[in-house]
């Protein structure tokens, strides 16, 4: 049984988490609650395949080989009823740079692109600084739970200039696992309007029961042919910094296209490592993904117990999936600016601002639940001695 409790200390280590605290938030000694990677160890057969690979001591140009797909393909089959081929699988540095990419050669400048705020703010920046136009489609919050606004959707999708749908399944930060009739619903529409999905299906792994992901593609034929999907193992796994996401498209010529820019760019080999991880932690790791995800709800549980019982003003959502829990703290009746100085100046975290999330996030906080639960209870009381 994996520790998940042990305490690691990251400082030192090049952690943007640790390390970038002062950029971010204007003092170095936080206790980092904000960027999604988990203070937690990665299990220790990803560490003996590095540490066993390292010992080879050559490091040249790696290529994927066949047992690399292989423990994709079955990972998305046995753990998300995904199928998918050989063919329909390319690797990528990340799901934000696959973002990017799928914005660059699917759309053109001054195209349209909907997203659904509060949602993961790099959405907001590869629409824009890709010179495209957002397109709102908030979702709507109805006692305690976030839908979809399928009506607003319909509207806004009806616009011939609204060529694209960035879809963020299990949702970031809302904590969302959208059911089957919610994808259905939403994919039929896009169809309708030919607009194009991109799913990020980045936590794809990280559901709590009874909740179920449902990848985007795996519901028809067409959606499949009118999708792709972005994921990694990343955040399962806690590898960000492997870089070793992937992209799963099944209509070929969008394959080709994607392809062919990722060679002229140079970045279609992969990193030894991330190669490596990658194969072994699909091979290997479903036990410990289910160890993660009992000690991921017991966290979710304490934090939702100890701030309901213990915190005026504060009230978290329970999570369906991902272990990035929201906040809503609009009953302290503070701006965003004096919520920012309580969470940081008083009690001294670093969480993520509901604001960065959208407009819609204002008064709003994520904190990053995967770490261990002496840091969680330690930040909980900080933040209960000063609002109470």
């Amino acid at each position: 049984m994996h520790n998940f409790n042990e305490v690691i200390n990251r400082k030192g280590t090049s952690s943007v988490k640790y390390e970038e605290m002062d950029l971010k938030f204007g003092k170095k000694e936080l206790i980092p609650f904000w960027v999604a990677d988990m203070d937690i160890k990665s299990p220790d057969f990803i560490i003996s395949s590095i540490n066993k690979r390292a010992e080879h001591g050559v490091f040249g140009y790696t290529k994927r080989m066949p047992e690399y797909y292989e423990a994709i393909i079955n990972w998305l089959d046995n753990r998300h009823n995904l199928k998918a081929k050989r063919e329909n699988i390319e690797y990528a540095p990340g799901v934000v740079f696959l973002l990017n990419m799928m914005v660059r050669k699917f759309t053109n400048e001054g195209d349209k692109i909907i997203i659904q705020p509060p949602v993961y703010y790099p959405f907001f920046n590869v629409i824009e600084g890709n010179n495209r136009i957002v397109v709102e489609n908030n979702l709507i919050l109805d006692n305690g739970k976030y839908i979809m606004d399928f009506e607003d959707l319909k509207n806004k999708a009806k616009d011939p200039a609204c060529k694209m749908l960035i879809l963020c399944s299990p949702h970031n930060p809302v904590g969302r696992v959208w059911t089957r009739e919610e994808l259905e619903e939403l994919g039929k529409i896009c169809i309708e309007n030919n607009v194009f999905v991109i799913a990020d299906e980045i936590h794809y792994d990280l559901v709590y029961k009874p909740n179920k992901h449902i990848p985007f593609a795996s519901i028809s034929e067409e959606f499949k042919m009118n999708s792709i999907i972005c994921t990694a193992p990343s955040k399962t796994f806690n590898i960000a910094g492997l870089h070793s996401a992937f992209c799963i498209i099944y209509d070929q010529e969008k394959m080709d296209i994607y392809r062919n820019e990722l060679g002229l760019l140079d970045l279609n080999r992969s990193n030894v490592f991330s190669r490596e991880v990658t194969q072994v932690a699909y091979e290997n790791g479903a036990k410990w993904v289910d160890e993660l995800l009992d000690f991921l709800k017991g966290n979710m549980e304490f934090v939702y117990d100890y701030i309901s019982k213990n915190i005026k003003g504060i009230t978290p959502f329970k999570l369906e999936g991902t272990y990035l829990m929201w906040l809503d703290c609009r009953g302290l009746g503070l701006d965003k600016e004096s919520i920012d100085d309580l969470f940081i100046n008083e009690a001294g975290l670093a969480l993520d601002s509901g604001y960065w999330f959208g407009e819609v996030g204002r008064g709003f906080m994520r904190i990053n639940i995967a770490c261990p639960r002496s840091m969680l209870k330690e930040a909980l009381e900080k933040l209960e001695n000063i609002i109470n």
